[in-house]
């Protein structure tokens, strides 16, 4: 098994089970206990995990947002999916807004589409956009926060509204009927919360891990996302009440 898939197969079963030791991470993967301490200082690192003494717990608090690095490890395969469908959403002469999340920058994959204007605050998105020349992609400044990767703050947030947005693909850390859309962070709020405010459609893509938690910020009721993408694995019971808000759902 190589690193990479090693530490996806590794973060899938911190969020199952929470808690994890050395030992048994080493056994179940057969590699050494010095490998797996260095994947989980990694993952420290990250704001995954917490060490204790001889494994880890994970990290679930409303203020915890992993990197979008590791982020882009979990589910790599059902966000791929999601992306694709995103992106064959988006017609010629749209402005678009893709997030800094794991799961936009498989929609950043628009080779070979033409007259379509991105804005996106995220580094890893514009750098898939320019080998794509018949986009019109435009950064956004701001503060760079090197968890996401992305730009954040006033200037972002003004940036937004000098733009007409047809389309705003956002990736959120948590939904739930009670909650809405939430934010572990301040500037990730804000941000959001300006184009809540601004875009003509508001397409919220997440896997089904990240629907029925709570994070520490409210961003929006459900009822103002227009469309929820989501996959087959997402809770039926949070999908019948996000529909009774006229939330439009697709299931990949």
């Amino acid at each position: 098994m190589h690193t990479r898939e090693r530490r996806s197969a590794l973060l899938a079963a911190l969020k199952e089970k929470k808690k994890v030791t050395v030992a048994e991470l080493a056994s179940a993967f057969d590699v050494t206990t010095m490998t797996i301490r260095r994947d989980l200082k990694r993952l420290a690192d990250e704001n995954i995990v917490t060490l204790v003494h001889g494994g880890a717990i994970y990290n679930e608090g409303g203020t915890t947002l992993a990197s979008v690095g590791v982020r882009a490890l979990l589910n790599q395969q059902g966000k791929s999916q999601l992306g694709r469908y995103c992106a064959s959403l988006v017609q010629e002469g749209n402005a678009i807004y893709l997030d800094s999340g794991s799961t936009c920058m498989s929609i950043a994959a628009l080779a070979g589409r033409q007259n379509i204007a991105v804005l996106t605050n995220s580094l890893a998105v514009m750098n898939i956009l320019a080998g794509s020349t018949g986009l019109q992609p435009f950064s956004m400044g701001g503060i760079f926060d090197h968890g996401t990767n992305g730009f954040f703050g006033d200037l972002a947030c003004r940036t937004i509204r000098g733009f007409r947005i047809d389309l705003a693909f956002l990736g959120v850390s948590s939904l739930s009927l009670e909650g809405g859309v939430m934010s572990p962070t301040a500037n990730d709020q804000a941000l959001k919360k300006t184009l809540f405010e601004t875009a003509r459609q508001k397409i919220v893509v997440v896997d089904h891990t990240k629907i029925g938690h709570e994070s520490f910020l409210r961003v929006a009721d459900l009822r103002e996302i227009d469309t929820l993408v989501t996959d087959k694995q997402a809770d039926k019971d949070f999908l019948a009440g996000a529909r009774r808000q006229g939330v439009a759902i697709v299931q990949i």
